[in-house]
């Protein structure tokens, strides 16, 4: 006795040849992918070095800074007769960023103790400093560690210096921002570069309808093969 026929397997038969087409497809991009991964993994390997060896150097760079700005002052005992200026602290809280770019750091340079031969504050109980030894600078105030303290008055080479090191700290800050871009951006650049056809809005039109095209050419043969 003759089995009734499956009404279902035609169907099932083109699903199945749609889900083989469909994973040969993606085996074949896969494939033409692969060269491209290893590539965009060996550029963010290097990439990352690169960016430790700027934030390294940033770093020294900031320690130089605030190894000249923090130089020690001496301090001397207070002694009756002294002409002492005092106040309640030496600066205001906060450390505004400096422009490392562009920013001359002797145009912030200020002498605001100049009225008293010595001048304390409360945080300095029983000593004084001697007041033509002082500044006080905006543009160095971001690199200040001790605010008890006041700040020696800077030569024009040390300011200079720092106005050197600025610029490199500016230089690492540009470089790193432009390398620190998401993973996934750069494979995806990368492809775009080995594949530049997928960028062109066309060629995907043109793709989708040879695949719509494809699928019923499937169809119409499975269904033309099962009426013969």
């Amino acid at each position: 006795m003759n089995r009734p026929n499956d009404l279902s397997l035609p169907i099932r038969t083109v699903l199945g040849k749609l889900r083989l087409s469909r994973a040969v497809g993606l085996l074949l991009l896969l494939f033409a992918a692969l060269p491209v991964v290893p590539s965009a993994f060996a550029q963010s390997t290097g990439k990352q070095a690169q960016i430790d060896a700027l934030n390294l150097e940033m770093t020294n760079a900031m320690d130089q800074v605030r190894k000249i700005v923090n130089q020690p002052v001496i301090p001397i005992a207070r002694e009756p007769g002294m002409s002492v200026g005092k106040s309640a602290a030496w600066f205001d809280v906060g450390f505004p960023t400096p422009d490392f770019k562009q920013v001359d750091v002797r145009t912030g340079q200020q002498f605001p103790y100049t009225n008293f031969d010595y001048v304390t504050s409360d945080l300095n109980p029983g000593v004084v400093f001697l007041s033509r030894d002082l500044e006080f600078n905006e543009n160095l105030k971001y690199f200040y560690t001790d605010y008890s303290r006041p700040k020696k008055k800077l030569t024009e080479s040390e300011m200079l210096e720092i106005n050197r090191l600025y610029r490199v700290i500016w230089h690492c800050q540009q470089q790193v921002e432009q390398l620190q871009e998401p993973d996934s951006e750069r494979i995806a650049d990368s492809v775009v570069t080995r594949f530049p056809i997928i960028k062109s809005r066309s060629a995907r039109i043109v793709f989708s309808i040879l695949l719509v095209l494809a699928i019923a050419y499937l169809i119409l043969k499975r269904f033309t093969k099962n009426s013969s």
